[in-house]
């Protein structure tokens, strides 16, 4: 019975897309019989805007999981490369995400296009430009919105009686008060802005929780780091970790590696200078996330057959069994470890792997 307890206990690590951004590759712990669908839970609870912008739905209809095979570092991690997202294999939502993915693999929503928000904000945008279009050639003209505010103002003067004041500022309303050059230029600012706008919505320099400003206001008041809402971080497997990207982590890698030699002349010295500019690999068709866990694969095969870098549960297995030794024997500060390795992969691994992991490199080399 209590092996049957410590099996459905048991968990894995995976990293799901944020905002359809791959510097937000965020890590999650998931249950081992969790399922695809399961995955729903983090955007609910979550109260932010994980979507790529405000054109989709907040909470995806799906999830795919990347299929590159990854980049190898030195020290014998995986990461994703910068066009993990276009090998894509789509998965059932009831699905089990540990029959279908190794340890650290990528996952992605699939996002559900919003055609109610799209359409709002573009007819909103063609509003705002064809009230604000040059009096010369306007259907309708004087009705800008400018204008409206300009009136607007106008009777707040009159109401604290400076009528004379408000006549003025009526003035700037009168159609065709300027010359078709000055209104043909302020158009021109006009759809430029629109643009921006427009812009900044699609790319998601913009992207609200929520369309409706009150909702937001009531969701960004009532969002508390209470006990509550950890339990309910806990709960979806949330680890506050992000991966890196390639070159994150090769920044990474150069100033460890030159601390650790002891400065920039003793790793100039060391030959260093040379691996660091290319450190790691980018791994080929069937290796890395590509291989297929029904296959056999070992480290001795990897020992004997250097030149495809596969995974396999005993790589796992041996990855965390020295971690864990490392944690309990020589770390010295056991939070940022955990964190920089959920981060950027190991920073060292076991003689054995390390080999692997050369023999690998020099099979690009030759």
């Amino acid at each position: 019975m209590s092996e049957e307890n410590d099996e459905s206990d048991a968990r894995l690590e995976v990293y799901i897309r944020m905002n359809d951004d791959n510097e937000k590759d965020y890590g999650f712990s998931v249950g081992i019989n969790d399922t695809f669908g399961d995955l729903t839970k983090i955007f609910t609870t979550l109260k932010l805007s994980l979507r790529p912008n405000v054109f989709y739905e907040q909470i995806p209809q799906g999830f795919a999981i990347s299929t590159d095979p990854g980049y190898l570092t030195p020290y014998g991690g995986l990461l994703f490369n910068d066009d993990a997202h276009k090998h894509l294999k789509t998965m059932k939502l009831d699905d089990k995400v540990s029959d279908n993915v190794w340890p650290g693999q990528l996952i992605l929503p699939i996002w559900r296009f919003n055609d109610f928000n799209f359409y709002s904000v573009i007819l909103l945008l063609l509003t705002w430009l064809y009230t604000d279009l040059p009096d010369f050639i306007s259907p309708t003209p004087g009705i800008g919105l400018t204008n409206q505010i300009t009136y607007l103002i106008a009777k707040v003067l009159t109401y604290f009686d400076l009528d004379h004041v408000a006549v003025e500022v009526l003035k700037e309303t009168t159609v065709n008060a300027y010359s078709k050059t000055a209104q043909s230029i302020f158009f021109a600012a006009h759809v430029l802005k629109c643009l921006f706008a427009f812009g900044a919505l699609y790319f998601g320099l913009f992207n609200p929780y929520s369309m409706n400003p009150i909702t937001n206001h009531q969701i960004t008041s009532n969002e508390k780091l209470d006990e509550e809402k950890r339990q309910e971080l806990i709960s979806i497997g949330w680890t506050g970790s992000r991966r890196a990207t390639v070159d994150e982590f090769k920044d990474y890698y150069r100033e460890l590696e030159i601390d650790r030699a002891g400065g920039i002349v003793k790793a100039s010295k060391l030959g260093l200078f040379e691996k660091l500019k290319s450190p790691g690999v980018v791994l080929g068709e069937g290796e890395g996330f590509q291989t297929k866990s029904t296959e056999e694969k070992s480290l001795a095969k990897l020992e004997e057959h250097p030149e495809k870098f596969y995974l396999s549960y005993e790589y796992f297995s041996e990855l965390g069994e020295y971690f864990e030794e490392y944690l309990s024997s020589a770390s010295k500060d056991i939070n940022k470890d955990i964190k920089d390795f959920r981060k950027y992969g190991p920073a060292s691994n076991t003689a054995r792997i390390l080999s692997i992991v050369e023999k690998r490199r020099e099979a690009v080399n030759n």
